[in-house]
């Protein structure tokens, strides 16, 4: 049998992810993947990156990574106008501003999509989905329709991607489809951090969702000392997103995420 671990959405947050990593090295894991978006909204990009390198993590580029590595205006998020937006923009340029020369190669060097085959079960990983590789969302809320034109000629037994920062199980159409929601930045209503584990055996998988709590204060207090904005500790502190609108927390955004 093999164990798989995919991580996704760091985000800079390398308290969530030296947890995870500690967490993982008690369960026997054989390989560790990542889904990518390693950088943006948190306090430390290049020790993320750093521990990335060190454990030799397969990463597949996020939208993050691509607008960090290429120095662009945009991460093409789906923001909210206003404060959130502004939030965003600050956070992309504190990181565009912070990371190293050489690891912003090393962001632009990720691939976009990745396929490997383990025990006869074929797994394409993407950060967004198989049809738009960084940036679109396929939520627990994505209908039927559009997951059907997604999937149809993926040939891989079973898809996982990131981006939403949501965990979520579903079969369809003879496909798999797993996201292991977020290291540094979940969406979930729950503090700390989040990971999937996938079990393979000789043609037979199962997988499992994992939650891991961190020191997420001391997250916060490095947000404030860096000069973030305070909102992003806000986020971290809730387990959800925080809508800039008038003081409205947006926890739990998706109940049926395993379905």
């Amino acid at each position: 049998m093999t164990r798989l671990a995919f991580i996704s959405d760091i985000h800079s947050n390398f308290e969530a992810l030296q947890s995870v990593l500690n967490d993982i090295e008690k369960r026997q894991i054989d390989r560790i993947y990542c889904l990518g978006d390693l950088v943006g909204y948190g306090p430390n990009p290049n020790e993320v990156i750093g521990l990335i390198k060190e454990k030799n993590i397969v990463t597949v580029m996020g939208n993050y990574d691509d607008a960090v590595g290429y120095e662009k205006e945009s991460c093409g998020c789906s923001y909210n106008p206003g404060r959130e937006t502004e939030v965003g923009d600050e956070s992309l340029n504190w990181t565009i501003k912070v990371t190293t020369p050489e690891n912003k190669e090393f962001l632009r060097n990720l691939p976009k999509r990745l396929s490997i085959e383990v025990e006869g079960v074929k797994v394409l990983l993407v950060h967004g989905s198989p049809l738009n590789y960084l940036l679109e969302y396929v939520k627990p809320t994505t209908n039927a329709e559009r997951l059907k034109i997604l999937t149809k000629d993926v040939e891989e037994d079973v898809i996982i991607n990131g981006h939403t920062h949501l965990m979520m199980a579903k079969h369809v159409f003879g496909k798999t489809v797993l996201n292991p929601g977020s290291v540094g930045r979940t969406k979930d209503g729950i503090p700390g951090a989040t990971y999937l584990i996938l079990n393979i055996d000789n043609g037979v998988f199962w997988y499992e969702f994992i939650h891991v709590k961190y020191d997420v204060k001391k997250v916060v207090e490095e947000i404030v000392r860096v000069g973030l904005p305070i909102e992003l500790g806000t986020v971290l502190t809730l387990g959800g997103t925080f809508d800039m609108g008038p003081g409205k927390f947006v926890g739990k955004e998706e109940k049926k995420f395993l379905i």
